[in-house]
């Protein structure tokens, strides 16, 4: 990454990702799928999960890449802080340049946000900033919209909030349920979260005042 915010140097380097789960990591896999397929310039040199049982580190595990589950019991006495300042150790030891959250429950503090300058990125099943928090697909469906989606955005210290990179709608028929909206939301996830971060990869990805810019 240089110095300008969210913005990588032009490269023929793999990008290297460092990816953030607490559950079954199906985004995380889109994103193996897309590296190993060579349609994404980028390695992932790291899975690091708060949940020892996430299915995510056994999916980092089956292809090779280094899976740490951090429990944040350990920390008792700095309690967020100091589990943020060990997500941080785990990250800079292996060169990561861009944070990859993918389904993980945990805010990152400033430790972690700071290092990385608008280079941690977030998947929300909502268009933001509607329904953001952890019950979007269903907070959407219940209210009865027609239309939701999905947003990948820089996190900051406030869930679900930062400078949005891109959103994709997804329609809500007369026939869905909250498990097929889940569906069509998901499918939607596992195309668009790639598709940015090839985007940043390739230089593409900028931040200015508060706003990203994406070039051709």
């Amino acid at each position: 990454m240089s110095a300008a915010t969210g913005t990588r140097a032009a490269s023929a380097d793999p990008l290297v990702l460092g990816v953030l789960v607490s559950g079954s990591g199906t985004n995380l896999q889109a994103i193996i799928d897309e590296i190993e397929a060579g349609r994404l310039n980028a390695r992932i040199a790291v899975v690091i999960s708060d949940r020892g049982q996430a299915y995510g580190l056994e999916r980092a595990k089956r292809h090779g890449i280094d899976a740490v589950f951090i429990d944040p019991e350990r920390f008792s006495g700095s309690g967020a802080q100091g589990f943020n300042k060990a997500v941080l150790g785990e990250l800079a030891s292996r060169k990561v340049e861009l944070v990859v959250l993918a389904g993980y429950m945990r805010l990152l503090g400033a430790s972690v946000l700071d290092r990385f300058p608008d280079r941690v990125v977030n998947l929300h099943p909502a268009l933001l900033p509607s329904f953001a928090g952890a019950h979007g697909i269903k907070d959407a469906f219940e209210y009865g919209v027609k239309v939701t989606g999905v947003t990948v955005h820089f996190a900051n210290e406030v869930f679900d909030e930062g400078p949005i990179i891109a959103q994709e709608p997804v329609r809500i028929t007369e026939g869905d349920t909250v498990e097929s909206l889940e569906a069509k939301i998901h499918e939607v996830e596992h195309r668009l979260y790639p598709r940015v971060i090839k985007q940043i990869a390739e230089g593409k990805v900028s931040v200015c005042e508060g706003r990203v810019r994406i070039s051709e």
